[in-house]
């Protein structure tokens, strides 16, 4: 019986800078077989030829500028394989972490997605904080069925997408299980997406928690 594929989204806008290492900790997974789908969202600087030259030979979709969750559901559509997973194209997966979440799934058929323990870093990858559960894209490994049942991240929540997203999913009946292990390791550092943009990133946020409260009182 042949092991399922695994489809790797990353949606990057100038990820130049980490691209490169984001891509070396999926090949260093030991995990196939894999596709990787790198949807370019408008950049001026040179992700698209960083994509284009790296030994894993991802996929290179590029768009007009349309946000984060744009390219996220674009990279979806364009995906073949029986599970999806999400990186940000300046975090690193630890070794291992794609073995043991796609373990835990298969062992269980009423499993939708799996989430880990994230660790943010700074710049260099030095941790500045203790590993934490935290249902973030990068941290998860879904069953793309369930993913195309619950529908496309939300556009008009660009910094808010995966907790709106995680709402639909809890008020969809998906199944979570956490694995007890670092998945993802989340740089901080002055260009992240959403401390360039604080304002609108709590806007968006407040948005996210009041339509998640009309969900759970319905």
């Amino acid at each position: 019986m042949s092991a399922p594929l695994v489809s790797v989204v990353m949606g990057v806008r100038d990820g130049e800078t980490y691209l490169g290492e984001a891509l070396d900790s999926i090949a260093h997974q030991c995990v196939e077989p894999i596709e990787v789908i790198v949807v370019d969202d408008g950049s001026r600087d040179a992700t698209v030829e960083i994509a284009g030259r790296h030994h894993l030979r991802p996929q290179v979709i590029s768009q007009a500028a349309a946000g984060i969750s744009a390219a996220l559901n674009r990279g979806i559509s364009a995906a073949r394989g029986e599970y999806l997973a999400f990186l940000d194209a300046d975090d690193i997966w630890p070794a291992g972490r794609l073995a043991a979440m796609l373990e835990a799934i298969e062992r269980d058929a009423d499993i939708d997605c799996v989430f880990g323990s994230v660790v943010n870093t700074d710049a260099r990858l030095d941790p500045i904080a203790p590993p934490r559960p935290a249902r973030l894209v990068g941290a998860l490994l879904i069953r793309r069925a369930s993913a195309l049942r619950l529908g496309e991240f939300d556009g008009g929540v660009a910094h808010a997408a995966i907790i709106d997203w995680s709402s639909r999913a809890e008020a969809a009946g998906l199944r979570f299980h956490a694995v007890d292990r670092p998945v993802l390791l989340r740089r901080i550092h002055g260009d992240n997406f959403g401390i360039r943009d604080r304002a609108t990133a709590r806007g968006d946020l407040l948005r996210v928690i009041r339509d998640h409260h009309k969900r759970t009182r319905r």
